[in-house]
């Protein structure tokens, strides 16, 4: 009868008692300990050999190496998604380089749980920063003009910096556009087309950005 072979759990008591120098209890276990044994004894018999002069410090070089890197992604990681979420809310319009820089954005009516679409009740903001002597803000409903800034208690303006906040109270098309001139800038005239044309013929700079408006 042949005698069956044992399971791991004989092999892990068999190698606890080689470690512990146990000599073994049966030919079988003896059998079993011969590979360990073979092993054992190779790896003793192996020569010592000194690792290469300033490994350690190589070590340490690749290991701050690698938290660098991992550094750079997490505020990689970050810098892109916090461009993302002003991405949403600001959208930038860069006109020529003698115009001015404008930048629109609409931020949701107080207690609006809405996310997606801009509505009726939502307020835009405009800010328009140049350094020229006479610049002019102005939102056009359509083709209508609706705030001017100046021209509007809403309007703020500081040194280069010209800004308004204006409620969004009816849905459509609208048409910001902010102007600037080194002499006066022709006073609208009713509608964005021939506002913005005599504002041309006038040498005026002008740069526009459309938003739409939901119900």
């Amino acid at each position: 009868m042949t005698t069956p072979p044992p399971d791991d759990d004989d092999d892990d008591e068999v190698i606890d008692r080689l470690d512990a120098g146990e000599p073994p209890r049966s030919t079988e276990e003896a059998q079993a300990r011969a590979p360990y044994e073979r092993l054992f004894e190779r790896i003793r018999n192996l020569d010592e050999i000194d690792p290469p002069p300033g490994w350690e410090d190589r070590a340490m070089a690749r290991w701050a190496a690698a938290k660098r890197a991992r550094r750079v992604r997490i505020a990689l990681g970050v810098t892109v998604a916090v461009g993302l979420a002003a991405a949403i809310l600001v959208y930038p319009c860069t006109g020529p380089t003698t115009g001015p820089g404008l930048q629109v954005a609409v931020s949701a009516a107080p207690g609006a749980a809405r996310r997606g679409a801009h509505a009726v009740g939502d307020v835009l903001h405009v800010r328009a920063r140049v350094d020229r002597p006479h610049v002019e803000l102005r939102v056009y409903l359509r083709t209508k003009l609706v705030v001017r800034c100046p021209g509007s208690e809403q309007c703020r303006r500081d040194a280069s910096l010209v800004e308004i906040d204006w409620k969004l109270i009816e849905p459509g098309s609208y048409q910001i556009v902010v102007l600037s001139s080194a002499t006066d800038i022709p006073p609208p005239a009713g509608t964005v087309d021939r506002d913005l044309l005599e504002a041309d013929d006038a040498g005026a700079s002008s740069t526009t950005e459309t938003i739409t408006i939901g119900p």
